[in-house]
């Protein structure tokens, strides 16, 4: 049986623009998992459990794992994976008609990944166990994935029982703040959270059948939630902004139609219209709080106060004791931190949206409509392989979705049954990392052997500097190069406290909780995605650099909890 939605009929319609924007009549309403009462999260486990009966994770896996190539390492990467998740969830509410996707946002768990609720048995379970790395716990447990093969659910944390610290919360909003194109946005997630989730779960989530762990959709909800709280920083400049290029270098717009589903990519753009019927629970409106330079914010942070949130848990010692219970969103936990304590210096540097005088608002009325693009081919693609899942006899008419026989096809690219990058592949000993460069902060580094600084330099200065940090551009034919490798491969050090030792909380001057360097990519998830080193070299060094100015500020994350239990490893 095939399946098809009214949103599927309307890629068809020449002149494509506001008019075919079509209001949603209703909306799944997305989630924090942790925010699901024990009701929902058991009817949205029901309905995984029977998606997976039917053969729904295997189709999904395959469907991705067809497609990797072409959807990775390009702006392709955001608007494809929207209609993907909206696919999944169309099916779960086939099942049942109230199945919305949850999201996790895991940048709350950034300094202690492994301790999150999210990773136990009343969720998604927990590390894989035993030689096969078999997840028998949480959702998965006793599941057989048949895609490729027959295997259970395998989960290898990134360092032993526990994962290595991630992106922090501030950063990602320091990405979101200093990214004003899809362009800048798109590597600067997908080289950050994207992989470090991937890489810090291991098993099937390193694996491009990585839609077999529910930790996928939950994952890729959380990346679809920041691109459009992105959207909504700046409606004018970012809302439709869909500039960049795809797998083969061409230029993408509004028009391009998405390989797999040849939907176009004007039609992905809105929550709320066009067959993208969903929401998310903190969307209400964006604000950019913005203040001045003043003489008394020029140096390091004031002394912490204790920051109190509506509906927060209170701090201790200027931290969550306990992240699981902290269920507002973390950009609105950040904002209110970090232009609460932060030199204005340092929010002009990294934090550009949060730093000027005046307050702007955003709601859905500043959203300008959508531009009119060209007609879209009705079909690009051409369909073999394997045949998609049948639905259940007692499948449901939703709003806005027409069920016939014209949609879940196969796609064009055959998928391949091999397991090329199996957790045996992914060296996680050796991993890529970078001084951050000697460059002046408003440059970005180059990425070069000798433009990196030393390690037994200070990597950090307290710079008078206030320009915006720039996100480093994608350039054309970037791509994976062996011999750029061994030369990326250096020892993990979560701390760089050598050269600033009063930045490490050791000796009662810096922050209780220091900030940790993220882990980095590695080797083998790096060749799969086809990544050029020096690209990521860029990248990484920024959020090192982010790190270490973050430290010396004095600032600490109200998440930070947990990354002083890892100095020592």
């Amino acid at each position: 049986m095939k399946l098809t939605t009214a949103f599927v009929a309307l890629a068809a319609l020449a002149g494509i623009g506001a008019e075919a924007q079509a209001v949603c009549s209703s909306n799944a309403a997305r989630k924090e998992i942790r925010s699901l009462t024990p009701a929902e999260w058991s009817s949205t486990a029901n309905t995984l459990k029977r998606m997976q009966d039917y053969g729904w994770f295997q189709w999904f896996a395959y469907v991705h794992t067809a497609n990797f190539n072409i959807i990775h390492n390009c702006e392709i990467f955001f608007p494809w994976h929207r209609r993907f998740l909206k696919d999944f969830e169309n099916v779960g509410r086939q099942f049942s008609p109230t199945f919305a996707l949850p999201y996790w946002d895991e940048v709350r768990d950034f300094a202690n990944p492994a301790g999150s609720m999210v990773l136990t048995t009343a969720y998604t379970g927990s590390n894989g166990v035993g030689s096969n790395r078999c997840v028998q716990n949480g959702l998965q447990s006793g599941w057989t994935m048949t895609y490729p093969s027959n295997h259970c659910l395998r989960r290898q944390y990134n360092n032993g029982n526990t994962i290595n610290p991630m992106y922090s919360p501030e950063y990602i909003q320091s990405l979101l703040s200093r990214s004003t194109n899809m362009a800048q946005l798109r590597p600067a997630i997908e080289f950050s959270i994207h992989g470090a989730m991937h890489l810090a779960l291991g098993g099937d989530m390193v694996q491009n059948y990585s839609p077999n762990d529910f930790a996928f959709w939950l994952h890729h909800a959380n990346i679809d939630r920041l691109w459009f709280v992105w959207q909504m920083q700046n409606p004018n400049q970012n809302f439709w902004s869909a500039n960049g290029v795809d797998s083969a270098g061409k230029a993408i717009g509004l028009s391009t139609a998405l390989p797999y589903y040849s939907d176009p990519i004007t039609n992905i753009m809105y929550p709320g219209r066009n067959g993208m019927c969903f929401s998310y629970d903190n969307f209400g409106t964006v604000t950019q709080k913005k203040r001045s330079l003043t003489e008394e914010n020029t140096q390091k942070c004031r002394q912490r106060p204790v920051v109190t949130l509506p509906s927060l848990p209170d701090l201790v010692e200027g931290v969550f004791d306990d992240v699981n219970k902290v269920l507002a969103d973390s950009e609105s936990v950040i904002k209110e931190t970090i232009t609460n304590l932060l030199p204005a210096p340092m929010l002009n540097k990294w934090f550009p949206t949060l730093a000027d005088n005046n307050t702007v608002t955003y709601t859905a009325a500043d959203i300008p409509e959508a531009p009119v693009v060209a007609e879209v081919p009705e079909d690009i693609n051409t369909h073999s392989g394997l045949s998609a899942p049948s639905l259940p006899s007692e499948s449901f008419d939703i709003a806005g979705e027409v069920v016939d026989s014209s949609y879940y096809s196969s796609p064009q690219i055959e998928a391949t049954d091999g397991d090329e990058y199996s957790a045996s592949t992914v060296d996680v000993s050796t991993v890529y990392t970078s001084s951050v460069p000697t460059a002046a902060p408003t440059e970005a580094p180059s990425g070069s052997e000798s433009e990196l600084g030393s390690e037994s330099e200070s990597e950090y200065s307290s710079s008078e500097d206030t320009a915006v940090v720039p996100i480093p551009s994608h350039e054309a034919g970037d791509s994976y190069n062996a011999n750029d490798a061994e030369d990326y491969s250096v020892n993990y050090q979560i701390f760089d406290v050598s050269a600033n030792p009063d930045v490490s909380g050791l000796d009662g001057v810096g922050p209780t909780y220091l900030m940790p360097n993220p882990f980095p990519f590695t080797r083998g998830f790096i060749q799969m995605h086809g990544y050029s080193i020096n690209e990521l070299k860029q990248h990484y060094a920024l959020a090192k650099q982010f790190v270490g100015d973050m430290n010396i500020a004095g600032y600490q994350s109200p998440y930070a909890k947990g990354a002083k239990n890892l100095t020592g490893a």
